[in-house]
């Protein structure tokens, strides 16, 4: 048995059937009962989307690498690599950020191939908290660099949903989180 038939069978086992796979990569469960018993093997283009599926390299469902995780340059010159960045940054697979972009799976695997997203998907990666300068353009028209744009993002993020959580509260309940959070922050600060 092939490393690749190895490879497929255990990662795709527990996150869908060979049915689910073989709908996603537009072929039959029986093609994919194929490649996991290793009588036959995919094309170059087949194990590339496999990859994307699955979030892993293609060296790793070939058996040239024992690692899964895909290494991401955060110096990403495309509108593709950017959106690859700020998906791997999240730790989202592929699924779980195509959700929160109200998109399937296999449309946000095409947009970190190259093709061109929707209007509304970069309107809610905007919303999200992402200059869209930086989204649209990348470096050349913002001041810091990518991996700085995700880090001030994911901190106005926190900041905005502790925000939306502190504006419920009433007045004692708001008054006894700031004192937890007095100590809370210096716990910290004697540590240091």
């Amino acid at each position: 048995m092939s490393e690749f038939a190895k490879r497929l069978k255990e990662i795709r086992k527990g996150k869908m059937t060979q049915g689910e796979l073989a709908d996603l990569l537009n072929t039959s469960q029986v093609q994919i009962s194929l490649y996991e018993t290793g009588k036959d093997e995919p094309t170059p283009e087949l194990l590339e989307k496999v990859a994307e599926i699955f979030d892993v390299t293609t060296d790793y469902l070939s058996g040239k690498t024992p690692a899964k995780d895909a290494t991401v340059d955060t110096e990403a010159d495309t509108l593709a690599q950017r959106i690859k960045v700020i998906r791997v940054y999240y730790d989202k697979s592929q699924e779980e950020f195509a959700k929160d972009l109200s998109i399937s799976q296999s449309a946000l695997s095409s947009i970190e191939h190259g093709t061109i997203p929707s209007a509304e998907v970069i309107q809610k990666l905007g919303k999200m908290g992402f200059s869209l300068e930086w989204l649209l353009y990348g470096e050349n028209n913002q001041p810091t660099s990518p991996k700085q744009v995700l880090e001030d993002t994911a901190t106005d993020w926190e900041r905005t949903r502790i925000n939306k959580l502190l504006n419920a509260l009433s007045h004692d309940k708001l008054k006894l989180c700031r004192q937890c959070l007095e100590l809370f922050v210096s716990s910290f600060t004697k540590e240091k």
